[in-house]
């Protein structure tokens, strides 16, 4: 029987870096080590529209089953993959997998055109159900798959048992999706582990499967059992990619790579003969100093950490298992040990408050040296927060949810959508602008490329830390993501600081035209003579058209703020500060914005931004010291998140009566038959 397995398109353009689907690389195995004819269909390698590629392939091959699968965020694709199937062959039979099946399966067959799905890991799973579709067996029988039943049903079957033996699982087929392409068009500006080589070779391999940490906002795809697999195997399939790849560089991609401080040695013991580079995720609790030490000595350059929050009753409820002072001590020594760090503090846990993300955020503030990532936290479908999101009737569609990649705009925090608003403009400013300046010596455009992607320069930046000077070829520089900056890795002691792009135009977009400035004179005088509702219209639609027009956005700001919107004065300066991020002047006036909401912590490191950019600016200096005066209390110095709303925050995580007390990782999945009918009569009853 013939199976056709296709990896969605991950990238805008065709020959842009990806990650391997790693998963997929398994299923292949799999089925060909069961004796399928399995061919196999990478949408990234080509430009034409993914729904063609997949019509074409199903019309020459002619195959029983396609395959998909992957993480929530690619559903749009993945739909199309089995839409175009469909199309080609109305009788082909679709097999979903991965996260975005697995995380609620009973909605996968009402938001995909599929057949069956598989559930968790989809090794031993998927060959039970190829052979039951092959041989026309009730799927009934088949453990671990959701289907769609003749009427219609969507039934889901027992589940199936974690796999025990790692060691028995065949190694992912690398060049059955064209690995070996990839892994030639790799660039140090592709992942921030590939910069100590100008032409990476980096793979992706695993120790181990799943977590045996529960933290609430995560869904493990491969199920709830931690396994580890036999460092031998894992030896042994090192030993085939380097001696098939001439591997460089190895990232181990497990959700958590040891929880054995004795295993984690024996990893490097093993590995250090191989003179490669690697990068792992682990749990604050499993780094100590001698640990760290022989990490570094191996090859470790980069070490993934689970921050996600700097406030105490958050990390409890996230049900984190590590403690503020931990994780703080261990990030610190990382850094000492010159290894880099990756890791994410995400706001809008459903204990987070203005005074939680202030604490976080100061945590943040003072240690900007880390370069930990600041996000909004997205509640994915399947994760213990989703679960109790549906429970408590935040989420009252689950199949919209879900096709509307809703997990980054739902509030299951204690604040109101007002405040979580205000609070995100300033992360992703503080993460846009305040930056870490490092040194520029050069930056030239490379005329000759070994590496069939554009944009490609050679920059060189000393180190402020340890003053060593990097030499970084085939550096991507990404039009838009690149404009202002890009963030690189120090070859020596694996610090990150930013470099500015100099071909940047800073006084780009300002009111040079004739027609510009007539438009902005013309708000001004509507302003001047009381017509507000006028000039903010015509500033509108001159920031609309033309959005490097800061002018415009700062007397936005301003008529908002002399109207008593807080919230849309800071939003309108945010605007003009994210256009021009080295512009000292407009730090400053965001910085007096924020002196004037009492988000003082937020106004001095906007205020210390400006005297990096101009150490001379007139006034900042002053600012500063009447920050520092005794006229404001520590708490008001440590605030960068104030309110916006007298409205209160809805009810949140756990409050509901039905459910409160019970633990968000111990709730079963409602069933969406149940929902709908429950929608049904809300809607009557409305």
């Amino acid at each position: 029987m013939r199976i056709l397995v296709v990896a969605p398109k991950y990238t805008a353009k065709s020959g842009e870096f990806y990650q391997f689907p790693l998963g997929l690389g398994y299923i292949i195995s799999a089925l060909r080590t069961a004796g399928f004819e399995v061919h196999t269909l990478n949408c990234n390698d080509s430009a034409e529209a993914p729904g063609q590629q997949v019509v074409r392939a199903v019309s020459e091959i002619n195959p029983a089953i396609c395959a998909t699968g992957g993480l929530s965020p690619f559903l749009p694709e993945i739909q199309k993959i089995f839409r175009a199937a469909r199309l080609a062959k109305p009788g082909i039979f679709n097999i979903a997998g991965g996260g975005v099946l697995s995380s609620d399966p009973e909605a996968g067959p009402k938001v995909m055109d599929i057949d069956a799905g598989v559930i968790g890991e989809g090794e031993e799973t998927i060959v039970a159900l190829a052979r039951a579709v092959q041989l026309g067996e009730d799927l009934n029988t088949v453990s671990g798959i959701v289907f769609r039943a003749e009427d219609g049903r969507i039934i889901r079957t027992r589940s199936r048992p974690s796999i025990v033996d790692l060691g028995a699982v065949a190694w992912p087929d690398y060049k059955a999706l064209g690995f070996d392409k990839m892994l030639n068009r790799q660039l140090p500006s592709d992942n921030y582990f590939y910069q100590d080589h100008d032409r990476p070779r980096a793979i992706d391999m695993i120790t181990s499967r799943s977590c045996p940490y529960r933290c609430t906002f995560c869904f493990h795809p491969t199920g709830k059992v931690y396994r580890e697999r036999p460092l031998d195997d894992f030896f042994r399939e090192l030993d085939s990619v380097v001696s098939e790849f001439d591997i460089q560089m190895v990232a181990l991609v497990d959700e958590l790579f040891s929880l054995k401080r004795a295993r984690l040695m024996e990893f490097c013991d093993r590995i250090a003969p191989y003179k490669l580079k690697w990068v792992v995720q682990l749990h604050v609790n499993c780094a100590d100093d001698t640990t760290l030490r022989r990490m570094k000595e191996t090859g470790a350059t980069y070490i993934s950490y689970g921050v996600e929050s700097m406030s105490p009753p958050v990390l409890l409820s996230m049900q984190k298992k590590s403690k503020k002072e931990r994780i703080h001590s261990v990030l610190n020594n990382t850094f000492d040990h010159q290894i880099g760090i990756q890791g994410n503090i995400i706001f809008g846990d459903s204990a987070e408050s203005l005074a939680t993300a202030n604490e976080s955020m100061d945590w943040w503030a003072n240690n900007k040296h880390l370069m930990i990532y600041v996000n909004r936290l997205a509640v994915y479908p399947g994760s213990p927060d989703y679960i109790q999101a549906v429970r408590d009737g935040l989420i009252t569609d689950r199949l919209a949810f879900i096709e509307d990649q809703g997990a980054v705009n739902l509030n299951i925090s204690q604040m109101n959508d007002d405040d979580l608003d205000g609070l995100m403009h300033k992360v992703q400013l503080a993460h846009r602008t305040l930056l870490s300046l490092a040194p520029l010596r050069r930056f030239e455009a490379q005329a000759v490329s070994e590496v069939d992607r554009d944009n490609l320069h050679t920059i060189a930046w000393d180190c402020p830390r340890c003053e060593h000077q990097n030499e970084l070829k085939n550096f991507q520089v990404h039009p838009l993501q690149d404009y202002y900056s890009m963030r690189m890795t120090c070859r020596a002691c694996h610090a990150r600081f930013d470099i500015r792009n100099p071909n940047q135009h800073p006084f780009e977009g300002r009111p040079s035209s004739a027609e510009d400035a007539a438009v902005f004179a013309q708000a001004q005088e509507a302003l001047a003579a009381g017509r507000k509702d006028e000039a903010v219209a015509i500033l509108e639609d001159l920031t609309t058209r033309r959005v490097w027009h800061y002018p415009g956005h700062l007397l936005l700001s301003q008529i908002a703020k002399e109207s008593g919107d807080a919230l849309w004065a800071m939003k309108h300066i945010k605007n003009a500060l994210f256009r021009y991020p080295f512009e000292p002047a407009l730090h400053v006036a965001f910085a007096d914005q924020m002196m004037n909401e009492g988000a003082l912590g937020m106004a001095k490191l906007h205020y210390d931004q400006a005297l990096v950019l101009d150490p001379n600016h007139p006034g900042v200096q002053e600012k500063l010291a009447d920050l520092a005066s005794s006229k404001w209390t520590d708490e008001q110095r440590r605030t960068y998140f104030v309110s916006y709303s007298e409205k209160s925050a809805p009810v949140r995580l756990g409050e509901s009566s039905e459910v409160k007390g019970l633990r968000r990782n111990e709730i079963e999945f409602p069933d969406i038959a149940e929902l709908e009918l429950k929608s049904k009569e809300l809607m009557a009853l409305s």
